[in-house]
């Protein structure tokens, strides 16, 4: 797992429309959200989209209340 770089306001990825994911159950895609979630607590944070971390696609982690 890795801690990823968070994209700051105005980024343009963060005004990009993100894509579907195809397959949620793909490698790269479980990869993607284990190092999401990893990122996320070390941030401190809530929650996270994947945008917000470079990738352009529609995944979301979050902790819930």
């Amino acid at each position: 797992m890795a801690i990823l770089k968070i994209a700051r306001m105005g980024h343009p990825v963060l005004k990009k429309v993100a894509e579907a994911v195809a397959d949620p159950t793909a490698p790269e895609v479980e990869e993607l959200v284990k190092d999401m979630i990893e990122t996320m607590l070390d941030a401190p944070g809530q929650g996270l989209a994947a945008p917000q971390v470079h990738v352009s696609k529609r995944i979301v982690v979050y902790i819930p209340p």
